[in-house]
């Protein structure tokens, strides 16, 4: 039982933090391009329907702006 409890656990949290990392890349890449990205999916919901390519690019864009802020702070922090 404790498995089971586990893997629903881990699932949760992998769908909350590639929705965050997608959240901020697309918010970098509106920033970026002045505007002209359009936005696909603006809730939980339908970001978990359709993960695409356009989706993982901009979820690999956060996840770099995340390391790039943390490796930024341990070397200030240094």
């Amino acid at each position: 039982m404790s498995i089971v409890i586990e893997i629903f656990s881990w699932l949760f949290i992998e769908t909350i933090v590639g929705f965050i990392f997608y959240s901020t890349g697309c918010l970098l890449l509106k920033v970026l391009t002045f505007g002209k990205f359009e936005i696909e999916f603006k809730d939980l919901t339908a970001y978990k329907g359709h993960k695409s390519t356009k989706v993982n690019l901009a979820c690999l864009l956060g996840i770099v702006f995340y390391v790039f802020i943390i490796i930024l702070i341990a070397t200030l922090n240094n």
